[in-house]
């Protein structure tokens, strides 16, 4: 019989199979949820022991959020991912200048 999950649902179980798979290993709790939500989308576990965290990144960059940074990826793949409404909540937005004409033309 199939089995249909939400996705939230699907979500909170591959987080769990990443901590599993991570075992007894322990980060910086402040690092832990950006380092599991990095294998969480590439399935790469090696961001477990590649991902540099330069001094107070996190703060820093929970800081740029509350104030409303603007995110700029290279990908349109990578801004569909980002969640609009997140970053709208916090004043936010995400910019991907790949498709723009100028951008093109530099290229």
């Amino acid at each position: 019989m199939t089995e249909f999950l939400r996705p939230d649902e699907i979500e909170k179980r591959s987080f769990e199979i990443i901590r599993q798979e991570l075992g007894d290993r322990t980060f910086p709790p402040e690092q832990l949820p950006v380092i599991m939500r990095a294998i969480h989308t590439t399935a790469d576990f090696d961001y477990a022991d590649n991902l540099y965290f330069s001094q107070d990144a996190v703060k820093l960059a929970l800081a740029a959020i509350n104030d409303g940074c603007t995110f700029v990826t290279d990908t349109n793949m990578a801004a569909a991912g980002i969640n609009k409404a997140a970053l709208a909540r916090h004043g936010c937005e995400c910019k991907c200048f790949m498709t723009d004409a100028d951008v093109a033309q530099k290229a």
